[in-house]
C-alpha cells in the first residue's frame, strides 16, 4: 500500500506537513492537492498547534503542478481546478498561527506560490525558487500575483515575472523573496527551530499583525482604528497579563 501524498508530524507544537511525491519532485496533482486541503484544515482549527511548517520529501520542497495531468479542455473544468489550489492559498495565508516554508532544492511555479503563503521561507543555499509559467504559456498562480509584489516590491516582482526567472538561494535572499538562508542539510532543522520561536509569540497579537500586514496597503485613518480595536482587547487577554507580570519581575513571558 502507497503512502499518503501528504504526512503531517506532530512535534509538539508544531506541525510538520510534508508533500510526499518525491518520485515526482512533489508537484502538485489533484490528490496531493486534496491531501493537502484535508491536513491542514484540522491543524488550522487546532488551538493546540502554535505553528505549521510545510516541507517536502526527498531533497524538493514542490516543483510546481504536475504538468502531466494538465491539457487541453473546457475553461469551466480548468478554473475549478484552479478554485481548489486556491483554498489551500486562502487557508496558509488567513491562518492565525505562523506558517513557515522550508524549501529545499526545488520550489518553483505553484511550489513557490506554496512557499509564498507562507510568514517567513527558510531556503537552501543551492535550492531553487521559480517562476516559469510563460515558458507553458501560462499565467503565474496559487496566488503569486498577489503575494511576490507585497514581499518584493512591484519592480522586482514584475522583473522575476515577465522573464520568468529562476533565483538560486543567494539571489533569493538578496531580492528578499526568502527571510532566511542556510546550508541545504539545515533546512529543515532551521525551518523547526524558526516555527518554534514563533510559536512562543502571543497568539491574539499575532494573528491581528499578521492580518493588518496582509491589508497592505491601507489609509492611515484604517490602519489606526484597527490599531486602536486591537489593543483595546489585547488589553483583556491573558498573554497581556502574563507579558506585564513578566516584564515587572524581569523574566522570560511565557504565553498559553
Amino acid at each position: 500500500m502507497s503512502e499518503p501524498s501528504v504526512l503531517v508530524e506532530r512535534h509538539g507544537a508544531i506541525a510538520r506537513v510534508i508533500l510526499n511525491r518525491p518520485e515526482k519532485m512533489n508537484a502538485l496533482d489533484l490528490d496531493i492537492r486534496t491531501s493537502l486541503l484535508e491536513r491542514l484544515a484540522p491543524l488550522v482549527d487546532d488551538d493546540k498547534v502554535r505553528a505549521i511548517v510545510l516541507s517536502g520529501q526527498g531533497g524538493n520542497f514542490c516543483a510546481g503542478g504536475d504538468i502531466n495531468t494538465m491539457q487541453g479542455g473546457e475553461a469551466i473544468e480548468h478554473r475549478k481546478r484552479m478554485k481548489h489550489g486556491h483554498r489551500v492559498v486562502r487557508m496558509l495565508y488567513d491562518a492565525e498561527k505562523p506558517v513557515v516554508a522550508a524549501v529545499e532544492g526545488y520550489g518553483v511555479g505553484a511550489g513557490a506560490g506554496l512557499a509564498l503563503a507562507a510568514d517567513l521561507i527558510v531556503m537552501g543555499e543551492a535550492a531553487t525558487i521559480g517562476f516559469p509559467f510563460f515558458r507553458v504559456g501560462l499565467i503565474p498562480d496559487w496566488g503569486i500575483l498577489h503575494t511576490l509584489p507585497r514581499r518584493v516590491g512591484v519592480g522586482r516582482a514584475k522583473q522575476a515575472l515577465l522573464t520568468a526567472r529562476m533565483l538560486k538561494g543567494p539571489e533569493a535572499l538578496a531580492v528578499g523573496l526568502c527571510d532566511l538562508l542556510v546550508p541545504d542539510a539545515e533546512v529543515l532543522a532551521r525551518a523547526m527551530a524558526e516555527a518554534e520561536r514563533l510559536a512562543a509569540q502571543p497568539r491574539h497579537a499575532f494573528a491581528l499583525v499578521k492580518r493588518q500586514l496582509h491589508l497592505y496597503p491601507t489609509p492611515l485613518e484604517e490602519s489606526l482604528e484597527m490599531e486602536a480595536l486591537g489593543q483595546a482587547l489585547g488589553f483583556n487577554t491573558a498573554d497581556f497579563r502574563e507579558g506585564r507580570a513578566a516584564f515587572l519581575e524581569k523574566r522570560k513571558p511565557e504565553f498559553d
